[in-house]
């Protein structure tokens, strides 16, 4: 069985936990955080039966004879942690984003390179193993539908109080952004996996509509041009006052379909897919991790590439950096801008 470790015991850890505490292929090895009585806490949450507790992941990858971490920290370490793991000789699971920029994202691409083939690196995007977006993806592949637009829509709430909690959250060095990099980034990746497209150009604003004290947006839309004529739309928030069902739609010659509330349906409301609940997440984490992180350990042992794969997030890190830039500039920006900024 693997050996797993897990660096961060924030807010999204337990799910981690608890999916390595019931994975076929893995084994809890040890924990790490700079606040130790956080570590015992999400432990004995997860009913996780740990007793090697770190507070510093250095000291924490040295020691332990470890297979895998998962880096659960906030947005800025990740790819320095990532870095000195895979330079252990490690596989690395890491929570989304891959950092807080698309220059630091290709930048440990580019490190990564000199490992991979030997070592894996994951990204946590547990959504594409959502049924609904499972069956959808299918639909689409298999009847080689004519697509000619895709939306995404997420209404959110977070007050300050949530970025209270985190101030990092709210400062744009340690967070990269806000609502397009914290909450709606699963969403901005399954506008382009569900449809296959590398979007081409993006006309977006960013703005500050309900926590005007922090440092990152609370909102922001885009106009997004894919490939074969393929339009986007993105709108996003953390200023409505529930956290409410994120939309996604696709429309092709033929068809329309939609997931909304968790559920697949087609032009005509026929329910086609619902997704699976788990009684170990928030209900908008989906309940996609188990299976993500399961499908990782497998590609370890078998040495396959099924999985999610850092390469795999690129494309996804480069439209927050050109939603960025556009919002900064309030001009069009194309994938050859931020490919070659």
């Amino acid at each position: 069985m693997l050996k797993v470790g897990v660096i961060g015991l924030g807010t999204v850890s337990p799910i981690h936990l608890h999916s390595i505490n019931h994975s076929p292929y893995a084994r809890l090895v040890a924990v790490c955080d700079i606040k130790e009585d956080k570590a015992r806490e999400k432990c004995q949450q997860t009913h996780c039966d740990v007793t090697p507790s770190y507070s510093d992941y250095k000291e924490m990858i040295d020691k332990e004879d470890l297979d895998v971490v998962h880096i659960c920290l906030p947005h800025y370490l990740h790819a320095e942690v990532s870095k000195y793991a895979l330079d252990k000789g490690l596989n690395v699971f890491c929570e989304k984003p891959v950092d807080i920029s698309y220059a630091k994202t290709k930048e440990l691409y580019d490190h990564y390179k000199k490992y991979k083939g030997k070592q894996k690196l994951g990204i946590c995007f547990q959504n594409r193993y959502n049924n609904s977006v499972v069956k959808l993806k299918e639909l689409l592949e298999k009847n080689k539908e004519e697509v000619f637009a895709v939306k995404g829509l997420v209404t959110w709430f977070r007050d300050m109080s949530y970025y209270n909690e985190e101030p990092w959250r709210g400062r744009l060095k340690e967070a990269g952004a806000g609502v397009i990099i914290n909450q709606a980034i699963h969403t901005l990746d399954l506008m382009g996996y569900v449809t296959g497209k590398d979007w081409k150009s993006l006309n977006a604003r960013m703005s500050k509509l309900m926590n005007t004290e922090i440092e990152v947006e609370d909102t922001a839309n885009a106009f997004i041009k894919y490939e074969d004529g393929v339009n986007g739309l993105f709108i996003a928030t953390n200023a409505y006052s529930i956290t409410d069902s994120i939309e996604l739609q696709v429309i092709s010659k033929n068809e329309k379909y939609t997931i909304k509330e968790n559920r697949l349906f087609d032009r005509k409301l026929n329910m086609l897919a619902e997704d699976e609940k788990s009684s170990q997440t928030k209900d908008y984490y989906g309940a996609g991790h188990e299976k993500l992180i399961n499908k990782f350990y497998k590609a370890i042992i078998d040495d396959t590439d099924d999985y999610c794969d850092l390469s795999d997030a690129l494309q996804t890190m480069e439209l927050i950096q050109a939603i960025i830039n556009s919002s900064n500039g309030k001009r069009e920006i194309t994938k050859e801008d931020i490919l070659n900024d």
